[in-house]
């Protein structure tokens, strides 16, 4: 028989966090979801991110066969098929002893730890609920996308150190040597925030490519950095291009980031930045290349200040967010230049789930825009309305529509502007299997009564990288591009 007791004021915190889902505000037009739904045009959307909250001294439940308690003492001991339980977090093992007066919890012949999507097994583990301490041995596991392993790690309040060297990586090949592994002296896991590596070691396929004294993982934000380059071909001026990406944290707030690109057409594109971020705002100084419909465009000393995603008021389903964003921008091959200001504001509806359903859902965002040029001396604005309503039909189909109007502000140039007034989008896509995902999304332009153009993309998910081939047909031009991508999955 299974014997249960109650201990209150007492908190877990033995797993390694499960990463927070990210919102994606992309341009992207080839994978939106009616889950997570793409950024239409050319808007700066943000999403505010709601952090769990941490709940303090919530009750522990422990079962196991043999369970004992002395209420004078504090003492408990329990054996068997154990389970304790916290706050959405699961420990199972075959012994554990501890106190609830000193808030020691031993489990001398290890465990497992389940939290959300990470599950993490150690062969021995202590933790002090008091002082939020512990020690952990030989743990090795799967958070969310990542498999990690280390010999030791020391937990403290706010932090956990893997001291003893360890590794992580997203491949689970066990037959043949990973495709992609970091390996570092020591790794620092700040719950829900970061992931600090130092003395790290990168291997492709068990052989040592090369090494680098610190990197740095965001676990909220999606991190511009990638450990191997991404390359692909596409049919258009940019020919078969490389990308190498690099950012380096100068403290909590502040990170310098480099984009490398090289394309066989256009030639060498960087892109170097510097980026300032509080709670409720980023400010961000760039340099660098930018492409749009094929027109290369030079930011020099650009900087954009963005106010993050604000509800008016509790309770209320309406957000606000706003940016500016000068700087002086080229065309070389037109040989145009011009300081160009931009600045908006956009009120957003918190997403809509529609007939009572998780799988209508519906996002809604209104706004205004204004660009200065100084190269014509003026001044261009618009009023913004995107509109996308999503349907998952089944576990492997989903399918959406997107109404989407924003007028030109720029006749200097063409990049960043959108491709037609008033647009409506709709899309199409089949999840084959795990490795499989086939989209197509279809543009219309709404002014001219015609096709813009119809985007065809498969994507095939290898073991640690991505393989997806996109075809345009335009019917704008008359004309179809081809591109092909090589990526190894989200580093």
């Amino acid at each position: 028989m299974h014997k249960t007791f109650v201990a209150t004021a007492l908190m877990l915190g033995l797993c390694l966090p499960a990463a927070a889902e990210q919102f994606s505000n992309s341009n992207s037009d080839s994978m939106i979801s009616p889950v997570s739904v793409a950024e239409p045009n050319t808007a700066v959307q943000h999403r505010e991110k709601h952090d769990s909250e941490k709940q303090q001294g919530l009750p522990i439940t422990l079962t196991g066969e043999h369970a004992v308690y002395d209420t004078v003492s504090g003492d408990f001991h329990a054996e068997g098929n154990v389970k304790v339980t916290q706050n959405g977090q699961d420990i199972y093992t075959t012994q554990v002893k501890g106190n609830m007066k000193t808030g020691d919890i031993w489990l001398l012949e290890g465990g497992k730890f389940v939290e959300k999507q990470a599950e993490s097994s150690a062969a021995w583990a202590h933790y002090n609920f008091n002082s939020k301490t512990g020690e952990l041995k030989k743990i090795n596991g799967k958070n969310g996308k990542d498999y990690f392993s280390a010999p030791h790690a020391e937990i403290y309040p706010d932090k956990m150190v893997l001291d003893e060297g360890g590794t992580t990586t997203r491949c689970p090949a066990v037959k043949h040597p990973r495709c992609l592994e970091i390996k570092a002296e020591t790794f620092e896991v700040y719950p829900g925030e970061k992931m600090v590596a130092r003395d790290v070691k990168v291997y492709v396929r068990g052989k040592h490519i090369y090494s680098r004294d610190y990197w740095e993982n965001s676990l909220t934000d999606k991190s511009k950095e990638r450990l191997l380059p991404h390359i692909g071909f596409k049919d258009s001026d940019k020919g078969t291009y490389i990308n190498v990406s690099y950012e380096r944290p100068l403290g909590d707030k502040d990170v310098v980031y480099a984009d490398l690109n090289y394309y066989s057409k256009a030639g060498y594109k960087p892109v170097y930045g510097l980026e300032h971020n509080e709670r409720n705002f980023k400010v961000t100084y760039e340099n660098g290349w930018y492409e749009d419909d094929d027109e290369w465009v030079r930011k020099e000393n650009n900087i954009r200040f963005n106010y993050k995603n604000h509800h008016i008021a509790p309770g209320l389903p309406l957000s606000y967010s706003a940016y500016v964003e000068r700087g002086l921008w080229k065309n070389d091959d037109t040989g145009r230049k011009s300081w160009h200001m931009e600045y908006g504001a956009f009120l957003n509806h918190d997403r809509i789930y529609l007939f009572n359903s998780k799988n209508t859902s519906l996002d809604m965002t209104i706004g205004k825009k204004w660009t200065r040029e100084s190269a014509e001396d003026s001044v261009e604005s618009t009023n913004v309305y995107y509109a996308t309503l999503g349907q998952k039909i089944s576990p492997k189909w989903n399918t959406w529509v997107g109404y989407y109007r924003e007028d030109f502000t720029s006749n200097v140039f063409t990049y960043d502007q959108p491709d037609m007034a008033k647009e409506l989008r709709n899309g199409l896509q089949y999840i084959m299997d795990d490795k499989n995902i086939f989209t197509v999304v279809n543009r219309y332009d709404l002014d001219q009564k015609k096709n813009y153009e119809t985007k065809y993309s498969w994507t095939h998910k290898f073991c640690c990288w991505d393989l997806s081939l996109i075809y345009k047909h335009k019917d704008y031009d008359n004309d179809n591009s081809f591109e092909v991508k090589f990526d190894f999955v989200n580093w």
